[in-house]
């Protein structure tokens, strides 16, 4: 069996922040409704590192699950 995660969490090049790349459609919509959160042209959103733990609690309190890649 194979897990599926609704996003994947990624360095970037930025000290200090990371981007949140949602994987599928309900995830995206997490992103930019519930989460308020900007996306770049490539779909992913950036988001402080001090913010991510409370992004990956709210997201799984909504059903969503996060993988750190």
């Amino acid at each position: 069996m194979s897990v599926t995660y609704d996003f994947q969490i990624i360095r970037s090049d930025i000290p200090g922040m990371s981007l949140v790349m949602s994987m599928n459609e309900d995830a995206f919509s997490y992103l930019t409704d519930e989460a308020d959160l900007n996306t770049l042209p490539d779909g992913s959103a950036p988001l402080s590192n001090n913010h991510l733990e409370d992004f990956i609690v709210d997201a799984e309190q909504a059903h969503l699950c996060s993988a750190l890649v």
